[in-house]
């Protein structure tokens, strides 16, 4: 038990450092008010989580060639530890699809990741963030 608090404490610095979390937290941030989501949207921000990230219907972000370390899973839990409450779940599975939803923070982040390390462009990573579906009253 307390190796495991000790292993929380330590990595809980790593998880402030994480270049991902500012812009996560933004647009977060951004969901709670739908003019300032609109606003945001509208200017040149745009989410550094992989190579390329743009604007689609919320924003969509991908990368090719991906290096070990960056699976669906970890940037998962990369995401999660950045965004208030946030859960993690498995998506609807797909044969030679790895697939796990984010949801916190105001926002649903989709991960899916396909290919292998023999194809000519690797394993392949997309990442499409909306801002969660408002309850209804």
């Amino acid at each position: 038990m307390h190796l495991l608090l000790g292993a929380a404490l330590l990595a809980a610095p790593f998880v402030q450092d994480d270049p991902i979390c500012a812009d996560l937290q933004r647009l977060s941030a951004a969901t709670a008010d739908a003019q300032a989501y609109a606003s945001l949207y509208r200017s040149d921000f745009a989410p550094r989580l992989l190579r390329g990230c743009f604007r689609s219907e919320g924003y969509f972000c991908s990368q090719t060639m991906l290096p070990s370390e960056i699976t669906h899973e970890t940037m998962a839990g990369r995401i999660a530890a950045c965004l208030p409450g946030a859960t993690v779940a498995p998506g609807k599975p797909w044969p030679g699809l790895g697939h796990t939803v984010v949801t916190g923070g105001g926002l649903v982040v989709d991960l899916e990741e396909s290919g292998s390390e023999r194809a000519h462009v690797g394993r392949i990573l997309r990442i499409q963030i909306k801002p969660a579906a408002k309850p209804q009253p």
